[in-house]
């Protein structure tokens, strides 16, 4: 049997922060920046947070209300929540399924 292509199952250790991120405040909406993950990758090069929030986002697994940018605020995406199929990606990830 043939499966379709599953973004799941190829997540990024950003993605699954992101994820895991949003999981934690769910089902309250957040500003997500790359310091929010506090992780180094993401401070250091903001453009892989903008990258891995916009790839989930493209797959369904996380929905924000808008996109900023600004040379003093860096990007934020305002009132990121994750999706249910984000949630079910995340929990596959961390079962190991």
């Amino acid at each position: 049997m043939t499966r379709a292509y599953s973004p799941e199952a190829n997540l990024s250790a950003t993605e699954r922060s992101v994820l895991g991120s949003l999981n934690k405040v769910w089902p309250s909406a957040t500003i997500m920046t790359p310091t929010s993950l506090g992780t180094n990758d993401t401070v250091d090069n903001p453009l892989l947070f903008v990258d891995a929030v916009q790839t989930l986002s493209d797959n369904g697994m996380l929905l924000y209300e808008a996109f900023l940018t600004g040379q003093a605020s860096g990007p934020r995406f305002l009132d990121t929540m994750i999706t249910a199929r984000g949630k079910a990606a995340l929990n596959a990830v961390e079962s190991g399924a």
